[in-house]
């Protein structure tokens, strides 16, 4: 009997190895080999879970005024069991709740109301990617911010033919003007930098969550015009999120717009044109990011020598990687994915970075949630992170090796202020 009992013992520790041994090898095979395919199976089950999601006029949620505080008790139980983030930020997140609540059971509101109150509550949380999925009425247009002033640049067709000229600076909207206009929208917005929150909502003043019409007061040679701007609901561009020109015959450019989509097949027909070139300028300033995958791949024909990717996985540089000399321009547009692309690029040692402070928040892995009545929202899921040469990966901004902003003056001669400084300061000096 002893016997059998000392047998039995040993092959329960042999099987107990085995099981530990499986773990720590299947853990290995994840962090290492796998771990770019464990990546993009993420991807693709949240691309899969971004087609379920609906999106909603503020006026019309699925969610009727007798519901609105039970409805937002379930976001708020979501957001304070799911998002550590908010942990660390310095406030008390059931102080904020309550706040918001108090407004609930004592103001009168309409859908709309509940709508924007869902905005407000999201934005004062002070994380980028954190937000209610509401649709946007909008004139799909971002204005040009030049030291602070609002400017009207190459206007697209539904602008020119509401009355919009090149060069207009917008001086009010809705009889409002226009500093104080942003300042009354910028408790709508979120952003993890006070910076990134003004650069935001001064991004959307050409958007409404209520109203389909927005009146513009423009400033054209002296005078002022009073101009009205339809505005329709989101529609997707086509267009390429990547293209190339070459500058005084040996100075490639790519700009990046997008990381969503097929960013990387257009960078990639992009960079076959200017790869052989012996200088390169990559502009990520209007870029607010999407998919860090995206960033990671392209990363791999920017980078000399292998790195650890900051959000997750490996770059590991392509057969025909650039050799020339690398230049990143940012600006405090520069969000999320293309933030994280930033710091890989910065981290290297092999890029020079000209421009603004980026926007400060790299995503700290959002998901989707949904309300008990049916609405949807994001937000970021995973503790503060730190890139490999430990950057905080969230409310801290990047800051480039030369602050370079673009001046009035240059604006209105057509001259781009950073690509000059890098032309002339950098490689021309």
């Amino acid at each position: 009997m002893c016997k059998d009992m000392k047998k039995g013992v040993k092959y329960f520790l042999i099987f107990v190895l085995s099981v530990i041994g499986l773990l720590g090898l299947s853990v290995l095979l994840a962090r290492t080999i796998f771990k770019d395919k464990l990546i993009e199976y993420a991807i693709k089950l949240d691309q899969e879970e971004q087609q379920l999601i609906q999106s909603y006029y503020a006026s019309e949620i699925p969610v009727e005024p007798e519901n609105f505080a039970e409805d937002f008790k379930s976001i708020h139980d979501i957001v304070s069991e799911n998002c550590p983030l908010s942990k660390h930020k310095g406030y008390n997140l059931d102080s904020i709740y309550n706040s918001f609540s108090y407004r609930i059971a004592n103001e009168s509101m309409t859908k709309a109301d509940y709508g924007l109150l869902l905005r407000e509550y999201f934005a004062a949380l002070n994380i980028g990617h954190a937000g209610v999925m509401l649709t946007l009425h909008s004139a799909e247009y971002y204005p040009t911010i030049v030291e602070n002033r609002l400017f009207i640049d190459k206007p697209n067709d539904h602008f020119t033919n509401n009355g919009f000229s090149d060069k207009d600076e917008i001086i009010a909207i809705n009889n409002t003007p226009i500093d104080r206009y942003i300042q009354s929208m910028a408790k709508y917005t979120s952003a993890s930098t006070d910076a990134y929150k003004t650069h935001l909502t001064q991004c959307r003043i050409f958007t409404s969550f209520t109203d389909s019409l927005i009146h513009c007061d423009v400033r054209r040679n002296g005078d002022t015009l009073k101009l009205k701007l339809p505005l329709t609901s989101s529609i997707l561009s086509n267009t390429p999120k990547a293209h190339y020109k070459i500058l005084r015959d040996s100075i490639g450019y790519i700009c990046i717009e997008s990381m969503m989509d097929n960013v990387v097949e257009d960078f990639k027909q992009a960079y076959n044109q200017v790869s052989n070139l012996p200088y390169l300028i990559v502009d990520v300033r209007g870029n607010g990011g999407g998919n860090s995958n995206n960033g990671r791949l392209i990363a791999e024909y920017l980078l000399k020598e292998p790195q650890e990717h900051c959000v997750g996985g490996n770059i590991t540089p392509q057969p025909n990687v650039y050799s020339g000399k690398l230049f990143l321009l940012t600006s405090n547009h520069t969000f999320s994915a293309a933030e994280s692309f930033t710091i890989d690029l910065k981290e290297s040692g092999y890029v020079t970075l000209v421009g603004e402070k980026t926007a400060g928040d790299t995503g700290c892995a959002p998901k989707n949630f949904i309300s008990k009545y049916g609405i949807w929202f994001r937000i970021p899921t995973r503790d503060p992170h730190f890139s490999p040469k430990g950057f905080s990966m969230e409310g801290v901004s990047v800051e480039p090796n030369h602050e370079v902003k673009q001046t009035v003056t240059d604006f209105f001669d057509d001259k781009d202020t950073a690509i000059e400084y890098v032309l002339n300061k950098l490689i021309y000096n």
